[in-house]
């Protein structure tokens, strides 16, 4: 009988290559692949830094105000919301009426006592906002003036510094959407190697492949060979995810606010969830009698998986959050999230991986008995209980 080693990884070779030949995970590797490219480089083609450009049609009319100052200070309160302004002159407010319905123009000011701003309803608010501010804007200097002061002393008054806008946490949607990311994609690979597990296990105890490989493997090697094998494809999918992601930074391209130092810090827990699940999925696939049982026998592990989930993409940095980060079922998706909104101090990762650690070897060590016990009895489904007990 060969060693223990080179029977692990003869099994995990074995697995590898029925990897390779299943469409299923490449489907999966490539939607990874694709995805994560497309995140790469869509926001790029995307972006949209061009101004805001605008048409305005001024009816002079009868009013008093000056039409040169006017248009200055128009041009100028409209370049202050990032845009840029087109003016042009109306004969009457009928025409300019006309031209604001046909769309030739996008908002009209008719100078009357009082002026009137005419736009198409629900359209162009921060326009229409600049323009009644540019009025009594306006409106102000000419009444500065008729009091006496002169031009110097009304520039002086109105050329106060604006309050400067500190925006507080700016890269936070941003840290948010690579929460919901990492999450998703550790949820979606956990998930599909935990039930692959699991049927193969069910498969060959069903189809007494099992006593076959027993005369020749101990059932150590035989269920750590297969969960190595299947976390390597785990890996390569968390590759083929990450790899758009290596380019655009070797092409000096920016990340997503959290995503970079989520995806290197989040490997160590999502390769330590993999090892978890998959041990235990292993064992509990060698507890059914039939292949159609597999996936129910798992449905604990998913419900564990699909909650871990759902804290991990919405409330990365809630307090709830922050104690699942700690449990080892659930940190795999928990914790990378943390990472990404920068909720995760340096201590609370390193107790984290430091259970998972424990989690994975305790898994290991319950899983392999369960296997060894469960894999030769056959004629029902058994419960763990049966498999530990006395």
């Amino acid at each position: 009988m060969t060693s223990w080693w080179e029977a692990t990884r003869l099994v995990a070779a074995r697995e590898l290559r029925q990897a390779a030949r299943s469409k299923g995970l490449w489907a999966t590797a490539i939607v990874l692949l694709l995805g994560s490219a497309a995140a790469m480089v869509l926001p790029d083609l995307l972006a949209d830094d061009d101004r805001d450009r605008y048409d305005v049609a001024i009816v002079a009319g009868d009013a008093t105000i000056e039409l040169d100052a006017l248009e200055s200070v128009i041009v100028q309160i409209v370049d202050a919301i990032d845009a840029d302004v087109e003016l042009s002159q109306a004969p009457d407010v009928d025409a300019a009426r006309q031209q604001v319905l046909d769309e030739d123009v996008d908002v009209a000011v008719a100078l009357d006592e009082p002026p009137v701003i005419l736009v198409r309803a629900g359209t162009f608010d921060r326009l229409v906002g600049a323009l009644r501010q540019a009025l009594a804007t306006q409106a102000l200097i000419d009444g500065l003036v008729d009091a006496g002061l002169s031009a110097d002393e009304v520039d002086a008054l109105l050329s106060a510094p604006p309050a400067e806008v500190e925006e507080l946490d700016t890269e936070r949607e941003s840290r948010q959407g690579a929460a919901f990311v990492l999450s998703l994609v550790a949820y979606v690979l956990i998930m599909l190697l935990m039930v692959a597990v699991a049927n193969g296990v069910a498969v060959e105890k069903g189809n007494r492949i099992s006593e076959v490989l027993l005369a020749i493997v101990r059932p150590g090697p035989l269920l750590f060979g297969k969960v190595i094998g299947l976390a390597v494809v785990g890996c390569l999918h968390l590759a083929a995810g990450a790899l758009p992601v290596v380019v655009k930074v070797l092409l000096g391209g920016n990340l997503p606010e959290g995503l970079g130092q989520a995806v290197a810090g989040g490997a160590v827990w999502f390769a330590l969830g993999i090892a978890l699940y998959l041990l235990l999925a292993g064992a509990l696939g060698a507890l059914v009698e039939r292949q159609e049982e597999a996936s129910s026998v798992v449905t604990p592990l998913s419900f564990v998986l699909i909650a871990a989930y759902f804290a991990g993409a919405t409330s990365a940095d809630s307090p709830v959050a922050a104690v699942l980060a700690y449990v080892p079922f659930t940190s795999p998706m928990v914790m990378p999230s943390r990472i990404a909104v920068g909720a995760a101090s340096g201590v609370e990762m390193a107790v984290s991986a430091l259970l998972s650690v424990v989690a994975v070897v305790v898994a290991a060590r319950v899983a392999g008995i369960v296997y060894r016990r469960a894999i030769v009895r056959t004629g029902r489904r058994l419960k763990v209980r049966d498999v530990l007990g006395s």
